[in-house]
């Protein structure tokens, strides 16, 4: 028994090891890393990293690789954990799967092993135990098999499996790329027999298998971001997201939906894999693409594959629905299809230029016999309206369209046709129009127009073709003249070759009004044709052309030597007011085959087209291919040429000339031909040469330096030689002058694949030009001592750079560079003016006697070529300007203006006699569609001069704000100063009616353009002092006040009032009127002031202490004036005192009646003062003037003006004695004078003049 107790113990001690050693393997890390060891013993081919952790409790598995001949397998990272709780329960439970870094290639399949016998197919697959997997994620997985790539970021799943059910939780599947293997080259299929195409014919129809899942499916969530198909056209999808289910043959689709750049889809369906396959669709997808986007595109079907029933429908700017049945399973394929749309155009996505409405077909029948109709409404651009109606059947060997119906030009169009391919192809149709009007579409081409033809035709065994029109007439008027088209054509072409051709017409006569042509003939071995052309009067077939063409094209020979010979002639063509020919004539003789030879001369004369007119053309062209000679002579304005060209053409290589003479009249004269000249094109090549040459006038010259070459790609050098501006004269104005010659050379490169490469350089040696301003004046004069500009293009990038040495001045110089010239230009230059003085300009500066300055710059340009940073300084200085009739002397000026990049700084000090003028401002264009500037201008009591009428003293302080859209002034103005002096009212105060419309050459008003582009608005406070003097058509006051002036949207407003200061008198009714109260109110527009002014006579000078006057009120437009005096009395009275200080009934009424009459002669001589003035200056005598002086008895008509500057002569007469008075003065200086009065007394006396307050 003992043995029994020890083979016991050895049985127990092994199963104890077996199950230790499995635990071992299974629980712990040298579990993992022996069944590691292991596998790589077995498969030599595979490689394992590291491992951590154990086979049950979850492990991970890092570099894992398996290589053999046929494929290779590298996995980044495995990991597997098990669920321990499902160990004791019969399910499998994975808590995680894991596969990150998986890169596999099998560029080849392995061996074939013995075929499989073919096995019945699965109709049922049940696990025994349940499946379940909790987590599968597959990352960063590149696959390669058979040169089909796919490739994915993330993947990650979760599955159950029961008997023989699977339910997929939400799955997805991200950043997927694909890329098919390039399509092998097939065997092309030899051409179908007879026989196979009967037994296409003969097809049965087909019987689908029942299908039967072996597992039903629940698909909770299956969904894919980011997949590309990539390829010459990659197609994306952005997302598609599935969820389905099924089981038996049912499969139940609850959701798909795809977005991709082409459409957005969603859809439902569901079908049965057995019977007929009856099935349900719902689709809606919204599309993306162009030119269709924003369309929607709806499909329903039901039925089965047996019956199918569709409804597709589109919406959106086109539109169209079609219904429909359909059996797919029967042989001849039965259906029964409607097509509707209500609107069709193209393009879509643009305005119309074609339409297609209220279409209709309708097709019924099967591949063995149909039938359709259709019509519809067809219009478009230059189109004339069309509507089709359409009948017709067929079968797969032919198509009968029984009945043609289109509705045009306000006629009919009907015919019939009919097309049959069982053998070969041939057609035969017959086609009747009448009543069109083509006038409803083109107005010029009004008429009537009806006609029939008949054709039918072809194609040949042997690969050629047939048509005949036996039949072709066309009757009607158009323009009011007949029209007919009456003829028959045969043509056809046997093999297709072109060597069997043959056309043949009895007759074929075109005839419209009196314009006419005809062909007639046959061409076949031998050519016998002729095409007569007799237009007499061209205007009566088009509108618009004039003239007469007549001549006739003879084709004669043999068709291997065939001989045209043409004999045409034209007098007085013209096309409308544009182009005119008074005749040509061209006849000739031409061989095309087998070598051509042609005989061809063209003559034209007095022709004309705008301002270029033709005087003579003779062209000639006679030859062969291998030697032939062209020769032009032209006369004309302002171009004439004589050439001669000689070649010869080789079939092979191309055609070789020489450009022998060469003589071409400009309005800059005659260029010649230097010598005969290479010219060729190459055939292979398809490249141009024409070989190194010059045209020259006297020294001048424009040369090709070397042979250019053009095609493709080439090469050309060309030179400017002592170009002189005097060539220019013609195209100037007379009083410009230019003097000086060019020099130029310019080198070009380009072809296909590089950037064209261009070298460029421009001399100038010293030369001038010279402006004269009018014929009294200095003229404008600005020399030169040198100009040099370089350029060079190469790489996609412009490098550049300029010196112009301005003589007895400065330099202007630069240099710039632009690179991505076919892309996002980029500048980066520099801009130099040295020493530039300013003192040419003056002959221009009409105002100004003498004007100078100095003008210094040195600015970088950096930065995209439309919005560049500048940095750098503009400096004026030595800035000088006086003149007589300048408001602002200016004595000296010194302006800087910096630049940083994309804002400038301004500092300005303008120094003028009275004071400094300073100038501060910033501009900003960081942003172009947002720039902005702002300048401020302060001076103090500045004496601003606008003669002879203003002359003030300003303290300006205002700024000046800009933008695109707006422009504000704001600040103030004082004037403490003013002597204000009008005689006349200039031009521009008469101001042009409001109701003026302006009209254009069509009677249509011209539209007003804004003076500037943007809205201005103002808030200026105006100051006027005490000093203010203002003198006008007898008003002698002083002025003060405060005026605000603003401006918002509209015209500008003036608000505050100015006073009239006490002691100003007005000179009116004969009479100096004092001023006792004056007020101009301003509350809006600056036309619009209210007056509120009382004047009255000077109380001194009135008897009985009476004050009488006039008083005026209301707006300046229409004021109004009242007579009135203190103590009140009737007009008449109150008016006798103003105009003679005393009552109309007092006393000494004759003194009184001399007064009156002094006073009515002041008040005519006072309205006569503008034509005095105008006959003065008409003589030369200055401010001449008619007026009275004086009082009583010793009243005086004076006449009085300046024939001298300073010496005033004035003649007086005494209105009530015959007395006669005669005064000379000069101004001695300023304020004094010397007088001397001859009449009854002599008298010599020395005058100054002084005012005070």
């Amino acid at each position: 028994m003992i043995w029994v107790k020890r083979i016991s113990l050895a049985i127990l001690a092994l199963l104890l090891f077996v199950v230790i050693a499995v635990a071992v393997i299974l629980y712990t890390p040298a579990g993992l890393k022996v069944a590691s060891w292991g596998a790589q013993k077995a498969l030599p081919a595979l490689s394992i990293g590291t491992t951590n952790g154990s086979l049950l409790s979850g492990f991970q598995i890092d570099d894992v690789r398996y290589q053999d001949s046929s494929m290779d397998l590298a996995v980044k990272q495995l990991n597997l954990t098990l669920d321990e709780r499902c160990l004791l329960t019969p399910e499998i439970c994975i808590s995680d799967l894991g596969v990150k870094g998986v890169k596999f290639s099998m560029p080849k399949l392995p061996p074939a092993t013995e075929p499989q016998q073919p096995s019945k197919p699965v109709t049922e697959i049940s696990l025994p135990i349940p499946i379940k997997v909790d987590k599968v994620t597959l990352d960063n997985i590149d696959l390669d098999i058979l040169a089909n790539k796919v490739s994915w970021q993330h993947f990650a799943t979760a599955a159950t499996v029961i008997g023989s059910h699977v339910t997929l939780k939400p799955t997805d599947w991200q950043n997927i790329k694909l890329a098919l293997a390039p399509a092998k080259d097939t065997v092309k299929s030899k051409n179908t027999s007879p026989t196979d195409v009967k037994a296409k014919s003969n097809a049965t129809a087909i019987t689908l298998p029942d299908v039967v899942l072996p597992m039903s499916f629940d698909i909770e969530r299956f969904t894919v971001k980011n997949f590309e198909l990539e390829g010459k056209t990659p197609q994306k999808v952005s997302l598609l997201e599935l969820i389905a289910s099924g089981k038996g043959s049912e499969i139940n689709v609850e959701k798909l939906q795809i977005n991709a750049p082409q459409a957005n889809l969603n859809a439902k369906a569901q079908v049965t894999l057995a019977g007929d396959y009856p099935l349900t669709l719902d689709a809606d997808a919204k599309i993306a693409m162009k030119p269709v986007n924003g369309h929607r595109l709806t499909l329903k079907a039901h039925g089965s594959l047996q019956k199918l029933l569709i409804d597709a429908q589109l919406k959106g700017k086109l539109d169209a629905v079609i219904k429909g049945q359909l059996s797919p399973l029967k042989a001849d394929f039965p259906f029964d299809v409607a097509v509707s749309s209500k609107h069709l155009q193209w393009p879509i996505d643009k305005p119309a230029e074609f339409t297609v409405d209220n279409t209709v077909i309708d097709a019924k029948g099967s591949l063995k016999g149909f039938t359709f109709k259709a019509k519809s409404s067809i219009d478009g651009t230059p189109m004339p309206a069309v509507k089709l109606a359409l009948n017709g059947k067929g079968d797969l060997n032919q198509v009968d369209l029984s009945s043609l119906k289109i509705n045009t030009l306000g006629g009919v169009i009907s015919g019939n046709a009919q097309a049959n391919w069982k053998k070969l192809v041939t057609w035969d149709g017959e086609l009747a129009f009448a009543n069109i009007q083509p006038g409803l579409q083109w107005p010029a081409a009004k008429g009537n127009v009806s006609g029939k033809f008949v054709t039918s035709g072809g194609l040949t065994k042997q690969g050629g073709w047939f048509v005949k029109l036996p039949q072709l007439s066309v009757d009607g008027t158009i323009m009011k003249q007949a029209l007919t088209l009456v003829g028959q054509l045969d043509a056809s072409d046997i093999n297709g070759k072109g060597d069997l051709l043959q056309v043949n017409t009895p007759g074929l006569t075109l005839k419209h009004g009196p314009n006419g042509m005809m062909v007639k003939g046959q061409l076949n071995k031998t050519w016998d044709m002729i095409a007569k052309i007799d237009a007499p009067d061209l205007s009566k077939s088009l509108k618009g052309l004039h003239g007469a063409v007549n001549g006739d094209v003879k084709l004669s020979g043999s068709m291997a030597t065939p001989d045209i010979k043409l004999d045409l002639q034209g007098n007085d063509l013209g096309w409308q007011q544009l182009a005119s020919l008074a005749s040509f004539d061209l006849k000739g003789n031409v061989t095309p085959l087998p070598d051509m030879k042609a005989d061809i001369s063209l003559t034209a004369a007095k022709g004309k087209y705008g301002t270029t007119t033709l005087d003579d053309l003779k062209v000639l062209f006679n030859g062969t291919e291998q030697k032939h000679r062209l020769t032009v002579n032209a006369k004309g304005d302002p171009v004439g040429a004589n050439l001669l060209i000689d070649g010869s053409f080789n079939k092979q290589t191309g055609w070789r000339g020489t450009l022998a003479k060469g003589d071409i009249s400009t309005p800059v004269g005659n260029w010649v031909l230097n010598h005969p000249t290479l010219i060729r094109y190459d055939l292979k090549t398809a490249m141009a040469t024409v070989g190194a040459h010059c045209w020259q006038q006297g020294k001048a010259g424009i040369c090709l330096t070397q042979d250019l070459t053009a095609g493709a790609s080439g090469q050309a050098q060309l030179a400017v030689r002592k170009f002189n501006f005097n060539l220019l004269k013609p195209f100037l104005p007379p009083e410009l002058k230019v003097n000086g010659e060019l020099g130029a050379n310019v080198d070009a490169k380009w072809s296909p694949k590089t950037a064209p490469y261009l070298k460029a350089n421009i001399t100038m040696p010293g030369g001038g030009l010279s402006q004269q301003m009018s014929s009294d004046e200095h003229s404008l004069k600005l020399g030169w001592d040198k100009v040099t500009i370089n350029a060079e293009m190469q790489d996609n990038a412009l490098n550049a750079n300029w010196l112009v040495a301005i003589k007895n001045n400065g330099d202007l110089s630069g240099q710039a560079k632009i690179t991505n010239l076919q892309g996002d230009k980029q500048i980066n230059a520099n801009v130099k003016l040295d020493h530039f003085t300013l003192g040419f300009l003056e002959p221009i500066i009409k105002d100004y006697h003498k004007f100078d300055g100095q003008v210094d710059t040195n600015l970088t340009v950096t930065g995209p070529i439309l919005h560049p940073a500048v940095n750098g300084l503009l400096q004026v200085t030595k800035l000088e300007a006086t003149g007589r009739k300048v408001p602002l002397d200016i004595k000296n000026a010194d302006i800087k203006l910096a630049f940083n990049g994309y804002n400038a700084n301004l500092i300005g000090n303008i120094y003028t006699p009275d004071g400094q003028l300073l100038l501060r401002g910033t501009g900003d264009w960081q942003d172009m569609a947002a720039w902005k500037t702002k300048l401020n201008i302060n001076g103090k009591e500045l004496k601003v001069s606008v003669p002879p009428m203003v002359s003030l003293k300003v303290s300006p302080d205002l700024t000046i704000e800009a933008s695109p859209t707006a422009a504000e002034i704001t600040g103030k103005i004082g004037i403490p100063w003013g002597r204000i002096t009008v005689n006349q009212l200039p031009k521009s105060a008469v101001k042009v009616s409001k109701d003026q419309v302006i009209l254009k050459d069509n009677l249509q008003p011209v539209k007003e353009k804004s003076a500037v582009p943007f809205d201005i608005t103002t808030n200026i406070f105006v100051h006027i002092g005490d000093d203010v003097k203002l003198s006008a058509f007898g008003l002698k006051a002083g002025l003060l006040g405060d005026l605000n002036i603003r401006q918002a949207g509209k015209g500008p407003m003036i608000y505050g009032e100015v006073n009239i200061a006490k002691g100003s008198y007005y000179r009116a009714l004969g009479q100096e009127l004092l001023i006792r109260k004056g007020q101009i109110l301003f509350n809006g527009p600056a036309e619009q002031p209210y007056l509120s002014i009382e004047a009255i006579r000077d109380p001194d000078n009135v008897e009985d202490d009476v004050i009488a006057g006039v008083r005026v009120t209301g707006p300046a437009d229409k004021p109004e004036v009242n007579i009135f005096s203190d103590p009140a009395m009737p007009q008449q009275n109150a008016l006798s005192y103003i105009l003679t200080g005393k009552n109309i009934d007092s006393e000494g009424s004759g003194d009184s009646n001399g007064a009156m009459t002094t006073a009515l002669i002041g008040m005519g001589l006072a309205q006569s003062g503008q034509l005095v003035g105008d006959v003065g200056e008409a003589v030369g005598v200055k401010d001449l003037s008619l007026s009275t002086s004086g009082a009583g008895d010793d009243s005086q008509v004076t006449i009085s003006g300046y024939i001298a500057p300073g010496l005033q002569v004035k003649y007086g007469v005494g209105i009530f004695n015959q007395v006669d008075e005669f005064t000379l003065r000069y101004q001695l200086m300023r304020n004094l004078y010397v007088e001397a009065v001859s009449g009854l007394d002599q008298a010599v006396d020395l005058l100054y003049q002084f005012e005070f307050n």
